[in-house]
């Protein structure tokens, strides 16, 4: 009896042994078939907001070319937030219950291109130069960067013998000698700048001094630009307005920027001096002297945010398009995250 009662609880044992490896199995199966369908599930949600980010973009052309059509028909000739890719801004449009798609549209010359400092492979004007060192003066200062961790002076020299197409340094010597010595080397550029990133290759120029810069600069259009559009750019680009007359340049005041956002707010434009609009209102008016490098009223250059969301999930592109071509607008730069 005693054997058999050991049989028997050998074999009960084995029996709860064999019971709880069933349960563990099927209770990872269970966890791998959740996992497997979240993954799934996700993969589906991020390919399908990337989509909907694409068709944005596509939209966005669509705006852009809508008008350009409508100036070239008689409308008035000049980017203002009363255009219909304007009207755009932080557009939010519902694509069923789980889905929405996001659309932001800037103006290029919202922001000050750096590529308008220079022309023919040097400095558009000896106030280059001075423009450059206020600037980064004024970006480091609004990052609440020390004054001494950087010399605006030095940068500013730095980015011209960047783009400029000579190979003698401002300081003495030669361009590439500094960047010859890294490793690995490379050489400068000598032409214009393709993208804010490509700062951090200037001797001087870290990651913090391009997210101080950020705000206020674009690299669009690469040649041929002009500066500023004061009826599009943001108030703290406005306060970056470089004006002044016989050559004493300043960046613009506090309450040089304010008077132009006031005009806008009373649904008015800023314009050149020969400007006919009855909704025109000449920008000497509220900026004292002349403004470096000239204003830009019209644009072909615009900046483009699709965000497509699906459920918790989304995706973002920003593309650079130019719609100078309107049969066939061009993508000068893309990115998704």
């Amino acid at each position: 009896m005693r054997a058999r009662r050991r049989e028997s609880g050998i074999v009960l044992v084995l029996v709860l042994v064999f019971v709880l490896l069933l349960v563990t199995s099927v209770a990872t199966f269970l966890r791998r078939a959740v996992l497997d369908a979240t993954i799934v599930e996700n993969r589906d949600a991020i390919a399908r907001a990337e989509a909907l980010a694409r068709g944005g973009v596509n939209l966005a052309i669509a705006l852009l070319l809508e008008d350009r059509l409508r100036e070239s028909n008689g409308g008035l000739q000049a980017e203002t937030p009363h255009d219909v890719w304007s009207r755009a801004e932080s557009l939010e449009l519902p694509i069923d219950e789980e889905a929405s798609l996001r659309l932001d549209i800037e103006d290029a010359a919202a922001r000050l291109n750096l590529n308008a400092l220079f022309a023919e492979g040097s400095v558009r004007d000896g106030a280059s130069e001075v423009l450059l060192v206020a600037l980064l003066e004024h970006a480091l200062r609004e990052a609440e960067i020390e004054a001494g961790e950087f010399d605006p002076g030095e940068l500013a020299r730095n980015l011209i013998d960047w783009v400029d197409a000579d190979q003698a340094a401002l300081r003495g010597g030669l361009e590439d000698d500094t960047y010859q010595l890294l490793e690995p080397p490379y050489r400068a550029a000598n032409r214009p700048l393709l993208t804010v990133d490509e700062l951090g290759l200037v001797d001087g120029f870290d990651q913090r001094v391009i997210e101080a810069l950020r705000p206020f600069v674009t690299v669009h259009p690469y040649v041929d630009g002009d500066g500023i559009n004061p009826n599009t750019a943001p108030p703290w680009v406005l306060g970056v307005l470089f004006h002044g007359v016989a050559g004493d340049y300043r960046l613009a005041t506090v309450d040089t920027a304010e008077r132009i956002v006031r005009v806008r707010e009373q649904g008015r434009l800023l314009c050149g001096e020969n400007a006919t609009d009855p909704v025109c209102t000449p920008l000497s008016e509220s900026v004292p002297g002349e403004v470096y490098p000239p204003l830009s009223y019209t644009s072909d250059v615009f900046v483009v945010r699709a965000q497509g969301r699906v459920r918790d999930v989304r995706r973002t592109v920003e593309a650079t398009i130019d719609r100078s071509v309107a049969t066939a607008p061009l993508v000068l730069s893309w990115r998704v995250r």
